[in-house]
């Protein structure tokens, strides 16, 4: 059973990750891989070894790894096949593929194009910020904790928001 990975860095943002989850959601309801988990690198969870785990546990003997980032430069060529190496001794079972980065794709024209054509208006401009904030963890490390924009801990004396829109 083939599995996929989108794997990506990670970040220190608490909830910059709810684009790429998006992305596998609308990955798993299409259904071309019967399994489609994220993998981060760095910071972020899942990370990538347990990402390989729950593939394993759901089945997978084929893990599609695939890089979501633009362009193949350090983290796609160096250090995406080390993350790989190593956890491939773990599993033996399954063969480990490594995707191309989007990259070239003439594909993500049509993306661009789409947004061209579409701008947002001043009103929506936060909208992705207002995202990635129902993804808050309440994370210290996070460049936002305990700031006026860190909708879980906001610093002292900043008016406590009940929900996050």
């Amino acid at each position: 059973m083939d599995a996929l990975i989108l794997f990506s860095h990670g970040s220190l943002l608490c909830g910059a990750g709810e684009a790429l989850e998006a992305h596998a959601g609308r990955l798993r309801r299409r259904g071309d891989y019967s399994i489609v988990e994220i993998g981060y690198m760095n910071y972020s969870v899942p990370t990538f070894p347990e990402a390989v785990t729950r593939c394993k546990d759901a089945g997978a003997t084929r893990i599609v790894v695939l890089p979501f980032f633009l362009v193949p430069g350090y983290f796609v060529s160096k250090s995406l096949p080390e993350h790989v190496d190593a956890v491939r001794p773990h599993y033996p079972q399954i063969e480990f593929v490594i995707a191309d980065a989007i990259g070239f794709d003439e594909r993500l024209a049509d993306a661009l194009i789409e947004s061209a054509n579409n701008p947002l208006g001043p009103d929506a401009w936060r909208d992705d910020l207002t995202a990635a904030a129902r993804g808050c963890r309440a994370n210290p490390e996070c460049p936002l904790y305990a700031t006026p924009s860190c909708p879980r801990v906001p610093e002292p004396g900043t008016p406590v928001r009940i929900a996050v829109e």
